[in-house]
């Protein structure tokens, strides 16, 4: 074969592999139909999954996790059958940018792409790798980071075959059982803060994983902000009334927020949490 009826083979092949992702990624999920999917995937995220693929970081999905207004989380294997989670951010909802402003105040090591949004949203993802990659690191119970290319973060599978954790919210524990996972939450809280500098400025029953009463995961840390961040400290205590608001419903004798705040940071609470 000539060189350029090679680069043509190539280039051919390539247009079959990304068709081919398209249609498993139908198949696997039926909550898209054709049309839906044009809007959610375009063909640079097509691109991003097949060089993933291709890695080997990857084999194939299994099915969709989990899907909001934001993400798509799909379960997949890699060639070695380490259990997988793609995040995929959604490249068309244009409210996105609107709401991320304060959690990227003070944040030094976030690009500004300016007014395009595609590349805010892969810078996004970079900024939850980021994340992670600090609380992984710093021994928080977090999926643990595999890598990300633009709009897409591959990690760690949090659950069994193909079943995730259980969220906190989805939990039915005994009292005694809630009062030592509420410990796990505040232990990891202080640790995230402490250990990692960050504070995870969403956290509630909805992003905290509870396999049993002992153990916890936090997910979703791509808003998380480093302590530079001006809001830092009232995402903080706004965390922890999230938290002991949980508790609290479910019997917990729980610690007031202020005390928790001043333990964890030796500092006194913010007065007021403007602007959030």
């Amino acid at each position: 074969m000539s060189e350029d009826g090679e680069r043509l083979f190539k280039k051919l092949s390539r247009v079959e592999a990304i068709a081919d992702i398209k249609n498993r990624m139908l198949e696997k999920d039926r909550s898209l139909d054709s049309a839906a999917f044009e809007e959610v995937f375009d063909r640079a995220t097509l691109q991003s999954l097949y060089e993933l693929m291709r890695r080997g970081i990857f084999e194939d999905f299994y099915g969709v996790v989990s899907a909001g207004k934001e993400s798509r989380i799909y379960y997949a294997k890699s060639k070695d059958g380490e259990e997988r989670a793609v995040k995929i951010y959604l490249v068309n909802n244009t409210e996105f940018r609107k709401t991320r402003m304060i959690y990227v105040a003070g944040d030094h090591n976030f690009v500004r792409p300016g007014l395009n949004l595609r590349k805010f949203i892969d810078a996004w993802a970079r900024r939850e790798f980021r994340n992670l990659k600090a609380a992984f690191e710093a021994g928080v119970p977090v999926p643990k980071p595999i890598v990300v290319s633009a709009n897409i973060l591959v990690m760690a599978f949090l659950g069994i075959e193909g079943a995730r954790y259980p969220l906190l919210r989805e939990t039915k524990y005994t009292g005694e059982e809630y009062v030592e996972t509420y410990q796990k939450v505040v232990e990891n809280v202080a640790k995230l803060y402490r250990q990692a500098g960050l504070v995870h400025g969403d956290l509630s029953e909805f992003n905290i994983m509870a396999p049993d009463p002992q153990t916890v995961y936090f997910i979703d840390l791509s808003q998380a902000v480093p302590l530079t961040n001006p809001y830092a400290h009232i995402l903080l205590m706004r965390d922890l009334r999230n938290v002991n608001r949980f508790f609290a419903s479910m019997g917990v004798d729980i610690q007031d927020e202020e005390s928790l705040f001043t333990e964890l940071t030796g500092r006194e609470p913010p007065s007021e949490l403007t602007p959030i």
